[in-house]
């Protein structure tokens, strides 16, 4: 998912009022890559119709909400602040039901921006993580695996679901494969991520070849979420060594899924939350923690990562207090986690 934040005099009251900011032209096309023609909103080949539109087809300020109805994205605004999201409507389950894993560009821990798969060739996979999981500690374990099939062109890719890139450097000093940091959950929204762990296995064409899943480099964990390791490296030894993919009904329930309108606007409000604490609003970025949890409660990437914005431990007795009656609503450790559809 691409999320938009509109900061400045533009952003609000310019004509607008109550609950509707209004949004200056401009920022329509600076922002967003939306464009005002006449004949709709245009971005490279693809158009909205006018007639679709309405009245913002040709308004001089547009409504955020009606920018939002029009693109189908959810939409949070923080008036007081000046502040408006507006994330694009991403179908996760729709984006990769062709198999193909999709692009995505996001920050290194080098300081640079890379595509997700910039410099791999042939097999690859593709970890979630965060430095607010224990998975963090799983790096080196994948950096061992891949040492291991170096000579079968095997790459891994790691993706960090956090905040800032300070977050994530010092788990990835002596990893040796990129490690990108989603500080705006593109990736996780592109790929409809609601926990991490997640493993994702790539063939030469990246293809998505096996349904993603919750799994562990080691087992220094496993009491806790219940996923022995050795299975799924196991496999991917299989699969790397001696081209073969578990059957179908071998393989784990998928954990990616469309979201709902809710799941969607948690999203939104996550990442205005986001913003709202970089800029040091953190009361603000508070309450839109709260909201984005009481929306999605059962996102990770929410109710988990939005500990550390309030101050609260993601290693603590609050988590693990929550983490013990998530399992007793859902009935199982964390690999049974799906995303609601």
């Amino acid at each position: 998912m691409q999320t938009w934040t509109i900061i400045g005099e533009s952003a609000s009251a310019n004509g607008g009022t109550g609950s509707n900011p209004m949004l200056a032209l401009e920022d329509l096309a600076q922002v967003t890559g939306w464009q005002q023609k006449p004949e709709g909103w245009c971005r490279g080949t693809e158009c909205i119709p006018a007639s679709f539109i309405g009245e913002a087809a040709h308004a001089s300020h547009l409504s955020a909400a009606k920018v939002g109805e029009a693109l189908g994205a959810a939409v949070a605004t923080d008036q007081k602040h000046r502040i408006a999201v507006i994330g694009t409507r991403v179908d996760a389950s729709s984006a990769l039901s062709s198999g193909q894993a999709p692009e995505v560009t996001l920050l290194g821990v080098d300081g640079v921006q890379h595509g997700l798969f910039d410099g791999t060739e042939g097999k690859t996979m593709v970890v979630a993580f965060s430095s607010w999981c224990g998975c963090r500690y799983d790096l080196p374990g994948w950096n061992a695996l891949k040492d291991e099939l170096a000579g079968s062109s095997f790459n891994v890719v790691a993706v960090a679901i956090d905040e800032s890139l300070a977050d994530v450097l010092p788990w990835a000093e002596n990893i040796d494969y990129p490690v990108l940091v989603d500080t705006d959950r593109r990736f996780a929204d592109t790929y409809g991520l609601t926990n991490v762990p997640t493993v994702f296995w790539l063939d030469e064409q990246r293809r998505i070849v096996r349904q993603p899943s919750a799994e562990f480099s080691d087992d220094q964990f496993t009491e806790i979420h219940g996923v022995a390791s050795g299975p799924h490296l196991d496999a991917v030894r299989n699969w790397v060594l001696n081209e073969e993919l578990p059957a179908v009904e071998d393989q784990p329930t998928s954990e990616i899924g469309e979201l709902t309108d809710a799941q969607r606007q948690a999203r939104t409000e996550f990442r205005l939350a986001l913003e709202l604490h970089r800029l040091g609003f953190l009361e603000a970025a508070r309450a839109r923690v709260a909201l984005a949890d009481q929306l999605a409660p059962d996102d990770f990437t929410i109710w988990r990562a939005g500990m550390k914005l309030i101050g609260e431990d993601p290693f603590g007795a609050e988590f693990f207090d929550r983490y013990t009656e998530w399992q007793q609503r859902h009935g199982g450790p964390l690999q049974v986690l799906e995303s609601e559809s």
